[in-house]
Order: C-alpha cells, then sequence, then structure tokens
C-alpha cells in the first residue's frame, strides 16, 4: 500500500505552496495512517460519511479536499468521530480539523 496522508497548511502561504508541491514539511500539519489504520477507516465507512457531508470524493489512490468553512464546520458537528475504531486515529484526523478551521485553510487527502 502507498503512503496514506492528511494534510493540513499552517497559513495561506503554505497552501499555496502545498498547491505547487513545494510545501516544505514545516508549513505542514500531517498525519500519516498505518495500512491497518486506513484500511479499518475505509471499512467502517468514514471517508464515505465525508463524501457524503462534503461532496469531496475521496477515494483511495486519489488527493482531495475539504476546504469550503462551512464544510469544515459540517465535519466537526458531525458524529464522524464517534464511529468505533480501535485506535486514536479519529482523534487525531479530528484535530486536524479544526486547525484547518482556525487557521482558515483545509483539509487535504493523499492517498
Amino acid at each position: 500500500m502507498s503512503s496514506k496522508v492528511m494534510t493540513v497548511p499552517r497559513d495561506r502561504d503554505a497552501e499555496s505552496a502545498l498547491d505547487y508541491d513545494e510545501a516544505t514539511p514545516d508549513q505542514l500539519i500531517e498525519v500519516s495512517f498505518t495500512d491497518d489504520e486506513f484500511k479499518e477507516l475505509w471499512r467502517i465507512g468514514f471517508f464515505d460519511a465525508l463524501n457524503d457531508m462534503t461532496f469531496a470524493m475521496i477515494d483511495d489512490f486519489e488527493s482531495a479536499q475539504i476546504v469550503e468553512k462551512e464544510n469544515l464546520e459540517k465535519v466537526l458537528n458531525s458524529d464522524v468521530f464517534n464511529m468505533p475504531v480501535s485506535n486514536d486515529i479519529l482523534d487525531r484526523l479530528k484535530v486536524l480539523f479544526q486547525e484547518a478551521l482556525e487557521r482558515g485553510t483545509g483539509v487535504y487527502f493523499f492517498f
């Protein structure tokens, strides 16, 4: 399985750099998935729930993003982070959405 990462740019400059694949690690807040974490999130429908809420079209072997403030709020106000998982991955992902909202950026999916 290839690397699976969710990323939040720290500011608008970092977001622009990310668009051009020029962002440095210190410009990004990232969560990388183990194969097992990714498979579990896929199996429980986490990404499908995000797609249903935001029309993000998150899929395996694809890149996607959730950048609209309304969609970030919709995700944070949903029950999606209460899904049953065997580890703390949803807690870490919730922090990403909170950071994106606070920083005025977005959450980017690189699968």
